[in-house]
């Protein structure tokens, strides 16, 4: 009886060393994929990457395209910006010159402060002339 007991025991260990193995060879598949797999990416990855040279190129064409436009609207917009400020200069120096200039009514007080009639007309030219400088430039 021992020597049936003996084989019955070899069994189990076999099935157990069978199922063993297939476990440890899937696992050994999934290992090798997965290499494989990142492998390719790896590969793929620096085929797909930047160099330094396709980078400053890159840089090099920004920078001419934005200096070739960016300087010459950059130009134009300071220099309208340098006229409106000098034009409201010239508003700001003739109110001063009307507020001045306005002298005393009648009754002691100053005529050009009565009815708001020194200031109105200047934010309408600061209107038209804001306008006229936006038509320029979409022009």
């Amino acid at each position: 009886m021992s020597l049936d007991g003996l084989r019955a025991w070899i069994g189990i260990v076999e099935r157990k060393l069978t199922m063993r193995t297939r476990v440890f060879l899937v696992l050994v598949a999934i290992a090798i994929g997965g290499a494989g797999a990142g492998i390719y990416l790896a590969i793929d990855a620096q085929n797909d990457s930047v160099s330094e040279a396709d980078l400053k190129a890159l840089q090099e064409q920004v920078e001419t395209q934005s200096g070739a436009t960016g300087g010459t609207e950059l130009s134009t917009l300071e220099a309208q910006v340098s006229a409106l400020q000098e034009e409201v200069a010239q508003l700001r120096s003739g109110q001063a010159g009307s507020e001045s200039s306005g002298g005393k009514g009648a009754d002691g007080g100053s005529s050009a402060g009565t009815g708001g009639a020194g200031t109105a007309p200047q934010p309408e030219q600061l209107k038209k002339l804001l306008e006229q400088e936006q038509e320029d430039a979409g022009k």
